[in-house]
């Protein structure tokens, strides 16, 4: 859904009032906005490992035909794991909330380790 003309407007005061109150978390945040659009190279170099690997399988299925059904068994997991390293490739890992809400609950236990040992500082003294 485009945004009406106001709603652009409104979207840029903000980034200006962004820019204008806090440059430095401006700069960030659009660092970090590239940063999710570029692909990872550890994922784009273990999906093209994997395909690479699944068209060896392949051909190593094609080149074994003695038996037909380990050519097809072959030539079937040659083929999902061409297949794997594509998406690996192609698609990011959708658990990053996940892995974010991970983090959250450690920080937060931190936290209440670190409130724990004020609040025990702080009795101790009065």
């Amino acid at each position: 859904m485009a945004l009406s003309e106001r709603e652009q407007q409104v979207l840029r005061d903000l980034e200006e009032q962004l820019n204008d109150e806090d440059p430095s978390l401006a700069e960030t945040m659009q660092h970090a906005e590239t940063a999710l659009r570029r692909p990872s190279p550890r994922r784009i170099g273990a999906g093209a490992a994997l395909l690479l690997l699944g068209l060896a399988v392949v051909i190593g299925g094609v080149a074994a035909g003695s038996s037909s059904v380990v050519s097809i068994l072959l030539g079937v997991l040659g083929f999902a794991l061409a297949v794997w390293g594509v998406t690996l490739m192609l698609f990011r890992p959708s658990s990053k909330a996940t892995a974010a809400g991970v983090g959250n609950a450690k920080r937060s236990s931190f936290m209440e380790r670190q409130s724990e040992r004020w609040d025990r500082r702080r009795d101790g003294q009065n």
